[in-house]
């Protein structure tokens, strides 16, 4: 009897360790790795993308004192990042697997780390298709660590999006409705039976709400028409401010200097279904401080203290805080836990501004943002427009568009 119990113990540690792992948006993250982020020099968008002969650059902290070198290798993938059928020399040119060489120490800090930056294309690769692209990190040994991903556009097409109450009565009150209009010289060309057309959207950019289409409701020769794209308004994000890392403000109630910085948030409570409250927000986004010259290396991290009463609570339910600043990763780097009804946690964050929501994992494995869902939020939706001729090994990225919710209509 005990050996069978222990068994079914095994079995669901190892579903759930696994869960963890399929469902993040990316791999899980190496422990001393932090602020993680990209920065176009063209596009001024949330969602990270570029053209094919544009500069993106992938900046992130490693809190190890110990000197490691790192090393980064590009991936392309398909319209739901699932691998490409390609050779690395099929999209890109020059040599991959490259040392990081651009780093900087940090200065004037309590918590020290080192800032590695990687810009490409660079002098040892260029692109030379669209898609989607991830830059991968690992160490010297081969190790991986974490990637992030990006997208090179070959715009073909201009994209427009509308946004509607939902009209289900089922739905009316927590649900926003989208109208996509993909207008292009030509559209006979990006359908038929000789290609293959990928409209994707996704909110708020997290990968595990996409919404992938395959046929426009209404064609035209000019234009298609994508109607009634139903999605979760969800909530507002919560958010805090520890760019004056020894200050407190409306949600820091308190601050301590120890071995290193400690900063308190207060209490978050469960918002329940019933009345929206407008509270703005960068949606899930974060912004390092740069109130300082030199922002990626004499900004300092502080241990930040979280608290978290559900309005239910479920002893066999794991709960996480998830965001830009950790790709929305379901990994322990970012779980609190349950103490006397309230979940705790702290972990450390870098001066900056800062969106996290809550999730929860049950003992089936399912996720769940923990937040009401109301038409009226404030989302920002990213949608993409990929094509694939059946001649093609890959799909090329030929629109987008990113847009807010805010001008939606009753």
């Amino acid at each position: 009897m005990n050996m069978k119990i222990s068994r079914i113990h095994f079995l669901c540690n190892f579903f759930l360790l696994n869960f963890y792992i399929i469902f993040s948006q990316n791999k899980i993250s190496s422990t001393n790795i932090y602020s993680a982020n990209f920065a176009s020099e063209k596009f001024n968008s949330s969602y990270s993308v570029i053209k094919k002969n544009n500069f993106i650059t992938l900046s992130f902290d490693d809190l190890n004192v110990m000197d490691s070198d790192y090393y980064y290798q590009i991936n392309h993938f398909n319209h739901v990042w699932e691998k490409s059928n390609l050779f690395k020399s099929d999209y890109i040119e020059g040599y991959d697997d490259n040392l990081i060489t651009d780093y900087s120490n940090s200065f004037n800090t309590l918590i020290d780390y080192k800032n590695f930056r990687i810009t490409v294309p660079n002098k040892n690769l260029k692109f030379k298709i669209s898609g989607n692209y991830s830059i991968s990190v690992h160490d010297n040994y081969g190790n991986f660590l974490f990637e992030r991903k990006f997208s090179i556009l070959d715009e073909k097409t201009r994209i427009n999006i509308e946004f509607f109450k939902s009209k289900n009565l089922k739905n009316y009150n927590s649900h926003q409705n989208l109208d996509i209009t993909v207008n292009c010289s030509n559209c006979n060309n990006l359908t038929g039976s000789s290609s293959q057309l990928k409209l994707v959207i996704i909110k708020n950019n997290q990968w595990s709400n996409k919404i992938v289409l395959s046929q426009p409701d209404f064609f035209f020769d000019n234009k298609l028409i994508f109607k009634n794209i139903s999605h979760k308004g969800g909530n507002e994000f919560y958010y805090f401010d520890n760019s004056s890392i020894n200050s407190t403000n409306l949600r820091i109630y308190k601050t301590e200097l120890k071995d290193f910085y400690n900063s308190y948030l207060r209490k978050d409570i469960e918002k329940i279904n019933d009345t929206y409250n407008y509270n703005p927000d960068i949606n899930g986004k974060y912004f390092i401080n740069r109130n300082i010259e030199n922002y990626e290396t004499e900004n300092d991290y502080s241990r930040v203290f979280f608290s978290f009463k559900p309005i239910g609570i479920f002893d066999e339910n794991k709960i996480f805080i998830v965001g830009d600043f950790n790709n929305y990763e379901i990994s322990e780097k970012y779980q609190l836990k349950l103490e006397n009804g309230i979940y705790y946690g702290n972990f450390l964050f870098k001066q900056g501004f800062y969106n996290y929501k809550y999730c929860s994992i049950n003992s089936l494995g399912e996720f769940n943002l923990i937040e009401p869902n109301f038409w009226q939020t404030e989302n920002n939706y990213t949608v993409l427009l990929y094509h694939k001729k059946n001649t093609d090994k890959y799909y090329s990225l030929i629109g987008f568009k990113e847009q807010k919710s805010d001008l939606i209509k009753n």
